[in-house]
């Protein structure tokens, strides 16, 4: 009976098993009486979580994991022949990468009796809710999670739920990953960037990312530098710009480091988005690129070969593609052991360096 939260506050688990007994298929209102809250509350946070508040929130899971409940929906879903559901979790949803990202899944699924439900997380309270109610649900099969931490507690609550799941960029010993070496990454930049006789490489940055979300720019950022100092090429502090990411400190991020004295000979941005902004920026301070000034993006997105860019391309698409395989593979042979795929960048070599 455990289930990774702490149960009795208004039943025991005695009293859970004898009812169990007496009634072979839990109902919400067996859930609303286990629980101590109203029907229309348990409806809340099986429908909208994060509208609920965490300890309430708490006391249904524990009774819906006890009881052993599936919503009626739910339960019809799940009984549909030849067709299944597989739930992805995304932060910023409308970022580049993570749309070709879910593009690489939906690829992967397109063809099979899966279907795809994308849900987007715009805040901790939002990916915690989530984390608690989908695995209870059963309207999934399975379960991608892209750039966004899980916790042990969370961890144990989609096993004992038994909702296979696969991570993207995360890893953990209990899920199969795919994950991308964001520190040979940044070593790769430098090391393009000094081949073509750059001497005064800069960085720009993200800062302040949401805790919800996978912190990679400073990752990148060591990579760089290290590689850097090995091939005795000086990265100055004031050649690293690190800002909470909008259009708006994007340029001003370029306009800082174009009036510097000497400015960068080439800039290594830790996005292909922030690199368009360099880009932007650089054609109005009149630059010829990339005689007067290199500009090199990371990730390898749409935008990159739209723009001419040269990029770390981290395979969006493929990630994508590869976790959601995994995850079939995982839905169809369940005692497999979990796997972790590691993908190296490769540089895409274009206009702008």
């Amino acid at each position: 009976m455990a289930s990774g939260y702490s149960f009795g506050l208004f039943w025991t688990e005695q009293h859970v098993e004898q009812h169990i007994e007496r009634s072979k298929t839990p109902t919400i209102y067996d859930v609303a009486r286990v629980s101590g809250v109203s029907i229309s509350t348990v409806s809340r946070v099986l429908n909208t979580p994060e509208k609920v508040n965490i300890s309430t929130r708490k006391k249904v899971i524990d009774a819906v994991t006890v009881l052993g409940f599936v919503p009626k929906a739910e339960a019809i879903v799940h009984a549909r022949k030849n067709v299944g559901g597989v739930g992805v979790l995304v932060p910023f949803f409308t970022a580049p990468s993570f749309v070709q990202r879910t593009r690489g899944v939906a690829s992967a699924l397109a063809g099979t009796e899966f279907e795809l439900i994308v849900y987007t997380v715009d805040s901790t309270a939002r990916l915690e809710a989530y984390l608690d109610v989908l695995p209870m649900r059963h309207r999934l099969d399975g379960l991608i999670i892209m750039s966004m931490p899980i916790s042990g507690r969370q961890a144990e609550h989609i096993r004992t739920h038994r909702l296979e799941t696969v991570l993207i960029e995360v890893k953990h010993s209990s899920f199969c990953s795919v994950d991308f070496d964001n520190f040979e990454g940044g070593r790769m930049a430098a090391r393009y960037l000094i081949s073509r006789g750059y001497k005064r490489c800069a960085f720009v940055g993200e800062s302040g990312v949401p805790d919800y979300k996978i912190f990679q720019s400073d990752i990148r950022l060591e990579g760089f530098r290290q590689q850097l100092n090995e091939s005795g090429v000086e990265l100055p502090d004031h050649y690293v710009s690190r800002e909470p990411y909008s259009r708006e400190n994007a340029m001003r991020q370029a306009e800082t480091l174009l009036e510097l004295d000497p400015p960068p000979d080439a800039i290594f941005a830790y996005s292909d988005l922030h690199a368009a902004d360099m880009l932007a920026s650089a054609r109005r301070h009149g630059l010829s690129i990339p005689d007067d000034l290199a500009i090199i993006g990371f990730d390898g997105t749409d935008i990159a070969d739209y723009l001419g860019l040269t990029t770390v391309d981290q395979g969006l698409d493929e990630s994508g593609r590869l976790a959601a395989e995994l995850l079939m593979s995982r839905i169809s042979d369940h005692p497999r052991p979990p796997q972790n795929i590691r993908l190296q960048p490769k540089i895409m070599e274009r206009q702008t360096t």
